[in-house]
């Protein structure tokens, strides 16, 4: 049997669509406050029948922090896909350590106890160390600790020390590092969240940029990893390098909108961060951007797939056609509400 963590999020709910079209049933995890509703608008983006394929999970109430519910569901699968993670930017996130590091120390001993067959771990480009000069980021890039890092960054490259750890006492184990993940999700956050403020309308824009990468073409390179015999092993998966105005220009377009036209430079963001940062102080609220959030933003790095490519003949589809094809969607999808 299969075993999904994370199974009502992006890269999760995605994975599971791809694993029912092999499988007959497919075991996941889920919290007992899971939102089952995001699960069924992931599967609605492959079928107009969505309830056919839910009905094929079965599903095991657990927690990633609770490792005895963790230990329950794992002894009754051989493949493990551990897609369960908090995603933030914020310095000011909770848990998110105890979510992504000690979470993924649960699933590396639960897996090791189980005997597990083989366990497949979403990483991120975050937990990729620095390139040397005119170089791109890969596998092999070293990771320095004393580089400044977001709390989510740091957090990957812990998590991916406990799947190290599992590996070198037998774990069976690959890791990937997907870029900044664009697909369809049941939920408003990360990707999904950018995408909606351009439908609404946005003129700002921001330098900086990233790898990208379709969630769809991250799912496939996990099946195909796991199905292999390649252990022990990290793959970074980025289908283009773009900038922000490119990603916002894109969206702009499949959503017929005007493209952004103001650029908001870093002393203007990093200003915007300070002054949130005190009114939380002040009024007692969490920030929904920081200094180290604006950073962030307008950094830019470049990244290298060249590694699945070389391993797998991995092609991956390009970011505008996927960023097209979230937009249609959408747009078919609210048709039909109005009608």
């Amino acid at each position: 049997m299969i075993l999904v963590t994370g199974a009502t999020g992006l890269v999760g709910g995605n994975l599971l669509w791809y694993l029912l079209q092999e499988n007959e049933r497919v075991l996941a995890i889920r919290r007992s406050t899971s939102n089952m509703e995001s699960l069924r608008r992931i599967f609605s983006y492959y079928t107009p029948k969505p309830e056919d394929y839910l009905a094929r999970i079965d599903w095991e109430t657990g927690d990633v922090l609770d490792f005895n519910s963790i230990l329950n569901a794992m002894q009754k699968a051989s493949i493990v896909y551990h897609c369960a993670a908090k995603v933030s930017l914020s310095s000011n996130e909770t848990n998110l350590s105890d979510t992504n590091v000690l979470g993924t120390k649960n699933i590396v001993n639960a897996a090791l106890q189980s005997g597990v067959k083989k366990l497949c771990f979403v990483s991120s480009i975050a937990a990729c160390g620095k390139a040397a000069f005119d170089k791109l980021i890969d596998e092999e890039s070293v990771w320095d600790e004393n580089s400044p890092r977001s709390m989510y960054s740091q957090s990957k490259y812990d998590s991916e020390q406990e799947i190290w750890k599992g590996i070198k006492l037998g774990l069976n184990a690959v890791i990937v590092n997907p870029g900044v993940i664009l697909g369809i999700s049941g939920n408003e956050s990360g990707s999904s969240q950018l995408f909606a403020q351009v439908r609404k309308g946005l003129i700002f824009y921001i330098n900086g940029g990233s790898g990208y990468v379709d969630v769809q073409d991250v799912v496939k390179a996990m099946i195909m990893l796991t199905k292999s015999e390649i252990s022990g092993e990290r793959f970074v998966l980025v289908s283009e390098n773009c900038s922000n105005k490119e990603i916002l220009n894109w969206m702009a377009d499949g959503f017929n909108n005007r493209k952004p036209f103001i650029r908001i430079g870093k002393r203007m963001l990093l200003l915007i961060g300070w002054i949130s940062e005190v009114f939380g102080k002040i009024f007692h609220f969490q920030p929904i951007i920081d200094r180290r959030m604006a950073r962030t933003a307008t950094h830019r790095e470049y990244y290298s797939s060249q590694k699945i490519k070389d391993a797998l003949s991995f092609q991956f589809t390009p970011i505008q056609k996927c960023i097209t094809q979230i937009c249609d969607f959408q747009l078919q999808k609210q048709q039909r509400f109005n009608k």
